[in-house]
Parts: structure tokens; C-alpha cells; sequence
């Protein structure tokens, strides 16, 4: 016994509402439809930052693009949101 604390009662009863609470949910399916049969015909994007501590770079944020068919992610630093739309065309030429 820890000096200090009180002694833990273990209750002899739980009450229904306590266990059905309690119970896990059940998971997600792992398996997802893709919405796209073909290869970068869907690219999802996503801008991420400012951050507190700039790379050393100087970049503030990153842009990421995802093909909805392969799931294959790129990942761009750029220093200000406003170089998105660039970094896309950018992108866009690389594929």
C-alpha cells in the first residue's frame, strides 16, 4: 500500500449503462472502394502549415498530392501558400 493515497473500493455491482459504455466500437473496414480506375485522373492536395520553426530552407509549409487510383503521395515544401497553384503546375508537368 502507497502512504498517502486512500484505499481503492472495488465496487460488487456495475451498472448496465456502465458496461454497454464501455464496450468497443467496432473498426472500420480496411477495405475502400477507390473512386477512379484510371492513373492521375483524381489527385487529391492538401496544404499544411505555418509552421512555428521554418526547415532550413526557409519553408513554412508543405503541399501534398495524392492519386486516388495508386494512393502515391508527393510531397512539396514551399515557403508561402500563395506558390501552390505553381507547385501544381509544377506537379503537373512531372507526371
Amino acid at each position: 500500500m502507497v502512504i498517502g493515497f486512500s484505499s481503492i473500493v472495488i465496487p460488487k455491482k456495475v451498472c448496465d449503462n456502465c458496461l454497454i459504455s464501455k464496450q468497443p466500437r467496432t473498426s472500420f473496414s480496411s477495405f475502400t472502394m477507390s473512386k477512379d480506375n484510371d492513373f492521375l485522373h483524381i489527385i487529391y492536395y492538401d496544404v499544411c502549415g505555418p509552421f512555428d520553426v521554418p526547415s532550413l530552407g526557409g519553408n513554412n509549409y508543405f503541399v501534398s498530392f495524392v492519386n486516388d487510383f495508386s494512393k502515391k503521395l508527393w510531397l512539396y515544401l514551399i515557403k508561402v501558400k500563395s506558390e501552390v497553384f505553381n507547385t501544381f503546375k509544377g506537379f503537373k508537368a512531372l507526371v
